[in-house]
């Protein structure tokens, strides 16, 4: 498959194009410091991150992305079918699916994983129709990192930072604003058969570049490598560490709701008020952190406590989805959810600081 080496304004240009005739996703802003995989119009303003640029103020940073774009295939209050009786009495069911074509431009190394181990859940055991419905129709463009979003970075430490699985294009930037961009799919080479793009006659060096651009350590970094830290995870059910972490938890359940990987939600079933025997069914996200995520009939909750659903939300992530599927951790190092919380409750001191008892208790 061939491979181009574009202007960035002209790529950008590209996708304004694109979008005249596809539904494009892109990040926007939506205020002056957060922006949105939202739908690109005809006044959008589109941006990429500027590498050459050395400064840490700057036009758009991956990290102002607060809603993950995993968030655009499993939406919030998601219809998810309608229900009617007939003149018999019986209920109708008309499932909503969408399989309309997407295309999400933009995507960071940490959202392609999260993506990708989305795909591997909801593919399992029953599958999600609704989340499959909108995957399957969706092409994804992602987008390499040279620099660490921000301070509350851990990409590389989590296994995040090479990943490419999912994407149908990928973007390597390039000194003097330009990007390398390469199909990594039929579909993605499909896609950029007709862009009139310059073919790059020299790959292999525009990745070396790439790579010797990129920052030494990336982002935050473990005492020991992310396999050990899973380990260490999973022997600390007993810790003291998850009261220290969550004396301060206001149990408002931002994190979960930031994670491009946590997929909890709760239905709700709405009558029509001028036909009671119609109506329809939406799911909402939920979140383990809410005091009343685990509450049961009867009233008994089996993880009441602060620190039971901070130990449950971490576990998830480093132990039983790892365990279930394919060994690699859950948490993808993006860092929102310690840049959203209120009282700086961080995933990744958690598991530092698990690894440090471990260390004194050896």
């Amino acid at each position: 498959m061939a491979v181009y080496l574009v202007e960035r304004s002209v790529f950008l240009e590209w996708i304004g194009m694109l979008a005249r005739h596809e539904r494009v996703y892109f990040p926007q802003p939506v205020s002056e410091s957060s922006f949105r995989f939202n739908r690109v119009g005809s006044r959008s303003l589109l941006a990429l991150e500027d590498f050459d640029d050395s400064s840490r103020v700057k036009p758009f940073r991956a990290s102002a992305c607060v809603p993950p774009p995993v968030r655009s295939l499993a939406p919030d209050n998601e219809l998810l079918f309608t229900f009617r009786r007939d003149k018999a009495g019986d209920c109708l069911l008309a499932p909503v699916l969408d399989n309309s074509r997407r295309i999400l431009a933009g995507v960071r190394p940490c959202d392609l994983k999260a993506i990708a181990l989305m795909d591997r859940f909801q593919r399992a055991g029953i599958p999600d129709p609704y989340y499959l419905a909108r995957r399957d129709h969706t092409l994804i463009i992602g987008h390499d990192c040279l620099q660490p979003c921000d301070e509350y970075c851990f990409c590389e430490a989590a296994g995040s930072l090479a990943w490419r699985e999912g994407a149908d294009i990928f973007l390597t930037p390039q000194p003097q604003a330009r990007l390398l961009v390469e199909p990594l799919t039929d579909q993605g080479a499909v896609l950029l058969a007709d862009a009139g793009f310059p073919i790059c006659e020299d790959v292999k060096g525009c990745r070396a570049r790439a790579a010797a651009r990129r920052a030494t350590p990336f982002g935050r970094r473990f005492a020991a490598p992310l396999a050990q830290v899973m380990q260490v995870v999973a022997g600390s059910w007993d810790s003291a560490v998850w009261e220290q972490h969550a004396d301060r938890c206001f149990s408002c359940g931002t994190c979960n709701l930031v994670c491009p990987t946590c997929s909890c939600f709760d239905v709700r079933d709405d009558f029509n008020v001028e036909d009671p025997g119609s109506g329809r069914r939406t799911r909402r996200r939920d979140a383990c952190m809410l005091e009343d995520f685990a509450e049961v009939a009867g009233g008994h909750n089996f993880r009441k406590s602060t620190a039971a659903r901070q130990r449950h939300r971490v576990m998830r992530k480093f132990v039983y989805l790892p365990d279930r599927f394919g060994g690699t951790a859950f948490c993808v190092g993006c860092g929102r959810c310690r840049r959203q919380c209120t009282v700086a409750i961080d995933i990744f001191d958690i598991a530092t600081d698990l690894l440090a008892g471990a260390g004194e208790g050896t």
